[in-house]
């Protein structure tokens, strides 16, 4: 796997695929409930060989990295050898979803798949709480993941897909199968917002 520290002015490509905070109803993946987007800003290889970009490279995130890869896999495109590519930076954070006051609203990693994340880091602004009635404790966080991808040694972002989306499961090495799943079948491609 391929370990990069960061590419600041890159971050600022994503600007037609902004994390969107609403989430479509019940998806397809067992795991998370929500939608996805993407979009294409510069052309990928005809034949991606695909990596990961992990920060973190603990025992525990090189296992999700390389359940997210073999979902990634399972829908056809190769990955890792001797020279990927493309390479795929994620980035995570989770928003509401418990009764606190206190914590309602804010943006927080998600600690499930920070093993995931990688290069440059955007956030999102806290949000004010403007919830009309309380939430139970049992409302699971949205989860918003930004997966962005560069070509070769190019540091420029080529494409950039964002997932929001409501984990349903607590096998977060599922999760980072399926969603490398999605990922892998749309890599490259603009698509519309769509249920997951």
């Amino acid at each position: 796997m391929v370990q990069r520290i960061g590419r600041g002015a890159a971050a600022a490509a994503w600007f037609g695929v902004a994390i969107v905070v609403s989430a479509a109803p019940a998806g397809a993946l067992s795991t998370c409930q929500g939608s996805y987007a993407a979009t294409s800003i510069l052309p990928l290889p005809g034949k991606p060989q695909v990596d990961l970009d992990v920060r973190d490279r603990s025992p525990r995130n090189v296992r999700l990295a390389e359940r997210f890869l073999a979902g990634v896999r399972e829908v056809g495109v190769a990955v890792g050898g001797g020279q990927p590519n493309v390479l795929l930076h994620v980035s995570t954070s989770q928003l509401g979803g418990t009764a606190s006051r206190a914590s309602r609203g804010l943006e927080t990693n998600y600690p499930e798949l920070t093993g995931l994340q990688g290069g440059s880091q955007g956030s999102m602004q806290a949000l004010p709480s403007t919830s009309v009635g309380p939430r139970t404790a049992t409302q699971q966080p949205l989860l918003s993941l930004r997966i962005d991808a560069t070509a070769g040694s190019d540091a420029r972002i080529a494409w950039i897909a964002s997932i929001q989306c409501r984990m349903t499961g607590s096998d977060e090495g599922r999760l980072a199968q399926e969603l490398g799943r999605v990922i892998g079948s749309s890599l490259g491609q603009r698509v519309e917002r769509r249920p997951l």
